[in-house]
């Protein structure tokens, strides 16, 4: 049991810097990137609508996934606010698109990784403890993919891929040593901190990476190619259960 926030923590990284490392292929064949944000929008609302909106419904329901929205929503226009402000990294508007997107979506599933990681430390040592490790090894696949796309595509590499995973993987690891022993269980609170995470994440799809393809291409094709993406992560999650 002592070593459940270690076991936790290096399960993260591993699914994590994966993604990142499909993320970097990615980048290398990418011919522009309006197809990569279209694909990741499509990736993004796939493990959104197929898998974190049901599990929040699961564990606090309809009520709380409201008012989650509606604060995260709130939450969303603050930080985006506040970033708008601070982000002036290059002297790139494009680059600056993409650190912000990547800035964003690492703030919302490390949020998402600490409830994460509560569950994982009151469970690890038991056969549903097990399972769990195995499906954020394979979870957290496509969320480095759309993590660490933006990045590397303004720019940033090897040291930005070790740094990043660290931050997505910390959460986790309080997470895990808190319900490990405190033996905290998925209350209420750590549901609305779930939904605060998905509309934040669902906010920086639409408004920052679909609607930068957008402004770049067509509505039709930046759509096809998202559907694509929706349809990939249905496939995966498919074969994982």
């Amino acid at each position: 049991m002592s070593t459940a926030w270690i076991i936790g923590t290096l399960a993260s990284a591993l699914g994590i810097g994966v993604g990142g490392g499909l993320a970097w292929i990615m980048k290398g064949f990418q011919q522009g990137f309006v197809f990569i944000y279209s694909l990741c929008t499509g990736l993004i609302m796939g493990l959104l609508f197929l898998e974190m909106i049901p599990e929040s419904i699961e564990l606090g329901g309809w009520a709380i996934l409201a008012f989650g929205v509606a604060t995260g929503l709130i939450l969303f226009q603050y930080i985006h606010h506040f970033m708008d402000k601070i982000t002036i990294i290059t002297n790139s508007h494009q680059k600056d698109i993409f650190v912000r997107s990547g800035v964003l979506l690492t703030i919302s599933i490390a949020i998402h990784n600490f409830p994460v990681g509560i569950a994982l430390g009151s469970t690890i040592g038991t056969d549903f403890g097990g399972l769990m490790l195995t499906t954020l090894v394979l979870h957290n696949i496509p969320e480095g993919i759309i993590i660490f796309t933006p990045l590397f595509l303004a720019g940033f590499g090897f040291f930005t891929w070790v740094l990043f995973t660290s931050l997505i993987s910390f959460p986790i690891l309080i997470g895990s040593v808190l319900g490990q022993f405190f033996e905290i269980g998925m209350t209420p609170l750590l549901a609305f901190i779930i939904n605060l995470a998905i509309t934040v994440i669902f906010m920086v799809a639409i408004k920052e990476i679909f609607g930068e393809a957008v402004k770049n291409s067509s509505l039709w094709f930046c759509s096809m190619i998202g559907i694509i993406g929706f349809g990939m992560i249905s496939i995966y999650l498919f074969l994982l259960n």
